[in-house]
């Protein structure tokens, strides 16, 4: 199996759950974990190759679903700088080229306060890849943060490692 994790991330959280994923899927084959606009900026960046089986993509939910160019903004004037500071998941999903056999599955993070006000960016994330015709093989999955900079909440690193080896067992 040959996997590649897309995340968006503003503070952190949603890279470490991203590379908690890829530990985990690189137990059944090759990963290779990138944050969106670095593979964007790369030639070929808008085209995921056929040899890729797995496709996981997240990023972190802002005003009740995916970032947008104004929420990321707002990020920035908020608390300062962010790792994802071009294109977010939304632009690269509205960009990427897929090939027509490829699995698969979405994530995010989210507040873990307000559960049912934050909204959840894997929704539309993973409508936007069955849209495209991904088979998907795990539902949008949530990870809950503390608050915008405060990190993950306790047991989200065991359950992205739990989903991680699920769905590298579901494309196998």
């Amino acid at each position: 199996m040959k996997a590649l994790v897309v995340y968006e991330s503003m503070f952190g959280s949603t890279r470490t759950i991203a590379d908690t994923i890829g530990s985990a899927l690189s137990q059944r084959g090759s990963v290779r974990v990138v944050e969106v606009g670095t593979l964007a900026a790369e030639p070929g960046g808008a085209v995921v190759t056929h040899d890729v089986d797995l496709l996981v993509v997240g990023g972190p939910t802002h005003t009740f679903g995916m970032s947008r160019p104004a929420t990321r903004a707002e990020a920035v004037r908020k608390h300062g700088s962010v790792i994802s500071t071009g294109i977010g998941i939304r632009e690269w999903l509205d960009a990427v080229r897929l090939p027509a056999d490829i699995h698969g599955a979405a994530f995010d993070t989210r507040v873990g306060t307000m559960r049912l006000a934050s909204g959840a960016a894997a929704k539309g994330i993973d409508k936007w890849l069955r849209r495209m015709g991904v088979d998907i093989v795990g539902g949008p999955t949530s990870f809950l943060v503390k608050g915008m900079t405060g990190g993950l909440m306790d047991g989200q690193l065991a359950k992205a490692k739990e989903w991680g080896a699920q769905l590298a067992l579901a494309v196998e």
